[in-house]
């Protein structure tokens, strides 16, 4: 029987408390990004929420239809605004069940009414019925909420309850 001679006979071997570190919260991100869809406070097949860098499919199909209007609160004044003019058709199928792109949308008509019109501070409402997979349509967002005053983050709103997106009727 042989026995191994060297420096390393018997010893365990070191790695750096660095690179072990790293391999932990990297295998822990890979693990807990995917299912972070468990803790959000929506339905993701009505919102899409959490649906980036998951291992859900994407098999459902949005249909919606859009009304919005802008308000100039001075005047009282209402604008319709058909959002077609503005996005082409890909950006108009994604805005109607995404919130966060709903949210990007109003904000951009915030700056464009104040640079076009001079109205500081609009009242912009959206009246969206969307249907998924082919089942009656239904309000996704408030047509009563001022949307130019919500706030929405696309890292913290999905865990917390917010007033203006409406839930999914179950039928």
């Amino acid at each position: 029987m042989r026995t191994r001679k060297g420096p390393n006979k018997g010893m365990a071997i070191k790695g750096s408390p660095w690179i072990f570190g790293f391999v932990l919260i990297y295998t822990s991100l890979q693990i807990l990004i995917p299912l972070r869809h468990f803790f959000y406070k929506r339905d993701l097949q009505w919102t899409h929420e959490g649906v980036n860098f998951t291992w859900r499919m994407m098999a459902d199909h949005h249909e919606a239809n859009w009304g919005m209007t802008i308000e100039d609160p001075r005047t009282k004044q209402v604008y319709s605004v058909p959002p077609e003019t503005l996005l082409n058709s890909k950006q108009l199928t994604m805005m109607g069940h995404s919130p966060y792109m709903l949210f990007q949308y109003i904000q951009f008509l915030k700056q464009l009414m104040k640079q076009q019109t001079g109205i500081t501070n609009p009242v912009i409402k959206a009246d969206i019925e969307v249907s998924v997979n082919g089942k009656p349509f239904q309000r996704m967002f408030d047509p009563n909420c001022n949307l130019s005053e919500v706030t929405y983050s696309p890292f913290l709103s999905p865990f917390k309850d917010v007033n203006w997106i409406l839930p999914l009727k179950k039928n």
